[in-house]
């Protein structure tokens, strides 16, 4: 049984009791007091500082999320090398009491997040050579242990000591050397157009810098012209000249993929939208919206069901969690 975010929360504001290991640890906080959390439709993670070092906590969201990264941490845990940081699985570290008042646990993720700068920062301070360098000896380094993150990108990269170290690599493939070919390139177009932006190409063309996105707490990348943002009343969305196009009403956001977003509010998750609409009401658990399918995966009451791309439903809620969610990450992997 998975958790909710509220408990995941309480449990990292006391630790000494809903923590099997990680009783002294301490969670990076927010404005508020409140537990800093970063949520995805697979994980819920959260930063704490243990034993004198800073980790990344994670809180698998589906059967198939820790089945994923059952299978990274066994494979990572053999290899012998300085590139990749100590990834490991604390079996039944979480404990709680359902609602019928029964005791119970489930597993977290601990990744050591090794001291350093993100990848933002350090195109702010690293000449682009070095940092373009460090990109070709990461990928040397991972294609010789046959190593493909699947999802390597700015946000989990880590510059520390004149190196990238790769972070968040849930969904490794082990055997499968230069799998992030395309993901390096596009990584060295960003230091390229950070270190020069207004040498986009040989030819003289007129340059147009894009308006910065001032004024939020937060703010993600262009995704089919709408930026997700974060301000002081949640998260929503602005276009290239931030202005507003979806109001800044939700917990949390995900970004725009053909058309959709996924969407978290105090009652759930739901699905939007380019007009902030719902086409799924914000009332399940997980909405795990798959662009490549136009499919949706659901979950309600720890069952799940499929949607269509237009918020019909497909299916009717499985009574088998455990083989819903495996289907769901083999054709997410997919």
């Amino acid at each position: 049984m998975t958790p909710t975010l509220h408990t995941f929360i309480q449990a990292l504001q006391t630790p000494e009791i809903s923590f099997a290991t990680l009783t002294d640890a301490r969670p990076v906080m927010q404005t508020g007091g409140i537990p800093q959390l970063m949520r995805t439709t697979r994980f819920a993670e959260a930063e704490i500082d243990w034993r004198g070092e800073r980790w990344l906590l994670s809180l698998p969201l589906s059967p198939a999320a820790l089945a994923a990264v059952e299978r990274t941490a066994s494979q990572a845990g053999r290899l012998n090398t300085e590139w990749l940081t100590e990834y490991r699985i604390l079996p039944g570290e979480l404990c709680w009491v359902d609602a019928t008042e029964h005791p119970q646990a489930c597993d977290l993720v601990l990744q050591r997040l090794p001291a350093g700068r993100s990848f933002a920062e350090a195109l702010l301070t690293e000449p682009a050579e070095r940092l373009l360098a460090g990109l070709d000896a990461l990928q040397a380094a991972l294609r010789e242990l046959g190593f493909s993150h699947n999802n390597l990108r700015a946000g989990n990269l880590r510059w520390c000591g004149g190196r990238f170290i790769p972070l968040r690599y849930h969904d490794a493939n082990f055997g499968t050397p230069d799998g992030d070919a395309e993901a390096f390139e596009a990584l060295r177009r960003q230091i390229r157009a950070a270190g020069d932006p207004m040498q986009v190409s040989d030819v003289t063309a007129d340059y147009a810098p894009q308006r910065r996105l001032t004024g939020h707490r937060w703010t993600s990348h262009v995704f089919e012209g709408l930026v997700c943002v974060e301000d002081d009343g949640g998260f929503g969305f602005v276009d290239t000249d931030n202005n507003p196009v979806i109001a800044s009403r939700f917990t949390w956001a995900g970004d725009f993929r053909e058309g959709r977003a996924e969407v978290e509010t105090p009652g759930g998750m739901g699905l939007i939208d380019r007009h902030g609409h719902y086409v799924i009401p914000p009332e399940y658990e997980i909405v795990d919206y798959i662009p490549a399918e136009s499919i949706v995966r659901v979950r309600k009451n720890g069952r799940w069901a499929e949607f269509d791309y237009l918020g019909q439903r497909l299916t009717e809620f499985g009574m088998n969690n455990e083989e819903n969610a495996m289907a769901a990450s083999q054709a997410y992997s997919g």
